[in-house]
């Protein structure tokens, strides 16, 4: 890229024997504005992309949280407790059901495994929906954030596990 510089500079002295300072300006900035231009483009394929991945999956098909599948009560909620059943089947978690021991049964309407984290929502009758991921796993202990899914309350609450 030198070379290029040296012999444009070059073929315009030839034209002009004197060049005035502010052109000879110019002429670098724009050389070394082209030259941090090319660098650039050539080295973006070295920077990392910045795409989440996924967990590694364990050997052998185990579970990669073990302990998480089963069923936990939130001793807090509103009707004595609700009472959300984990499984894992198909080398990933998923909620299956959330009751409510007084009001009965709600509608979970996702729950994903992502990244370490199982996310799930579910929607007690004429009430808000609740997103739900888990914090944390310390023996008959789960932890996981909560929050309206249109907004409002949020929080972390301690799940106990059920036998």
């Amino acid at each position: 890229m030198l070379y290029f510089y040296c012999l444009f500079e070059h073929i315009i002295l030839q034209r002009r024997k004197y060049m005035d300072t502010r052109r000879k300006f110019w002429l670098v900035l724009f050389g070394v504005v082209l030259g941090m231009l090319i660098i650039a483009c050539s080295c973006s394929s070295l920077i990392p992309s910045s795409k989440p991945t996924s967990a590694p999956l364990p050997a052998n098909n185990q579970e990669p949280m073990p302990g998480l599948a089963g069923k936990w009560i939130d001793p807090d909620s509103n009707g004595g407790g609700t009472i959300s059943t984990i499984e894992y089947t198909n080398g990933e978690y998923v909620v299956t059901s959330v009751i409510n021991t007084s009001r009965g049964a709600n509608e979970v309407t996702k729950s994903s495994w992502s990244n370490g984290v199982l996310t799930w929502e579910y929607c007690p009758a004429s009430m808000h929906c609740i997103t739900q991921h888990t914090v944390s796993l310390s023996g008959d202990t789960l932890t996981v954030d909560w929050a309206w899914s249109d907004g409002g309350n949020s929080g972390t609450s301690p799940l106990n596990r059920q036998p």
